[in-house]
């Protein structure tokens, strides 16, 4: 199993000074990647519903946070790091323009020697989608043609798409991925459209705070999608992303409402282990939610649960 740290590109005063220490923390303590979340304006008042209600994290979505952007941050990231992938986790995909989109992501994927992971979601927040000019009863075809877009210019020289949203005809990408095939693709979400989208167009899903116990019932429906579409979902990498805090931190928790990965070391690694026993591959762990105590966090999460994974 590999274990992954969100990166703190979300908080009330985050810069440089918060998110690069964390990286290189990572990478040098041995975790596999780090992760940028992805929000681009937060309105005043919102009546859409978070749809992941029950992690409690609401007070993120406030306005006078800062996002700093996903693929800005982790470029910045990329340059100060080897070894650790980089990734989405998750860059709502309607929000871009995929042609655009492409190039910036193959560029990311060059400099970074082909560590970049792409994690999308089809987004949630309607005001956010007004915001941008973009209808959001449309978001989940946007999405699933965007996919097709990113393939096809990341494939094909030259290129010709012809879509409901993108058309262009006999051109080639300025930057050409040093993946070949473009980097992997894992689609957020716990929705049945998202699984059925994992299916057809994601090298990989990527759950929120899906708990072991809920991985029976997202294999089964995942089974059911790959009937209908035809593809066997043990082709798909599994990762989730859950919260975790130290043994003696949970009053300091930035959601202390939210189910943690937490209890005491030999408590985390059994609930990793039975995602493993699941087919679960990759756990991002949310230690940024601690604000200031991230470091702390990861050397005692590097110490005491890394060495004893599965």
């Amino acid at each position: 199993m590999r274990i992954g740290v969100s990166l703190p590109n979300v908080g009330l005063d985050h810069g440089k000074e918060m998110v690069l220490p964390v990286a290189e923390a990572a990478e040098r303590l041995g975790f596999d990647s780090v992760w940028a979340a992805h929000h681009v304006v937060l309105p005043y008042q919102r009546s859409s519903r978070y749809p992941y209600a029950r992690s409690g994290t609401e007070v993120a979505m406030s306005p006078g946070m800062q996002w700093l952007d996903p693929l800005v941050t982790l470029s910045m990231v990329g340059a100060v790091t080897d070894r650790v992938r980089l990734g989405t986790s998750v860059l709502v995909l309607p929000y871009r323009n995929p042609v655009n989109l492409a190039a910036e992501v193959a560029a990311l994927d060059v400099l970074s020697e082909g560590r970049f992971v792409l994690g999308i979601g089809a987004g949630w927040m309607q005001e956010e989608f007004r915001a941008l000019g973009v209808d959001p009863s449309e978001r989940g075809a946007r999405t699933d043609e965007h996919v097709e877009v990113l393939r096809t210019l990341w494939t094909q020289d030259p290129a010709s798409f012809s879509g409901r949203f993108t058309r262009f005809e006999g051109i080639v990408g300025a930057t050409t991925p040093r993946t070949e095939g473009g980097p992997p693709i894992w689609v957020g979400g716990n929705t049945d459209p998202a699984l059925r989208r994992a299916i057809r167009l994601g090298d990989g899903w990527h759950g929120f705070e899906v708990y072991p116990e809920d991985m029976p019932d997202v294999r089964e429906r995942l089974e059911r999608c790959g009937e209908e579409g035809g593809r066997d979902p043990a082709s798909l990498a599994l990762s989730v992303v859950r919260g975790l805090i130290p043994p003696g931190r949970e009053e300091e928790s930035f959601v202390p409402d939210r189910r943690m990965l937490g209890g005491s070391a030999e408590a985390i690694v059994d609930e990793l282990g039975r995602y493993a026993e699941q087919g679960v591959e990759d756990v991002v762990i949310q230690v940024s939610l601690l604000a200031p105590l991230v470091p702390e966090a990861l050397e005692w999460t590097a110490a005491e649960v890394l060495p004893n994974l599965p």
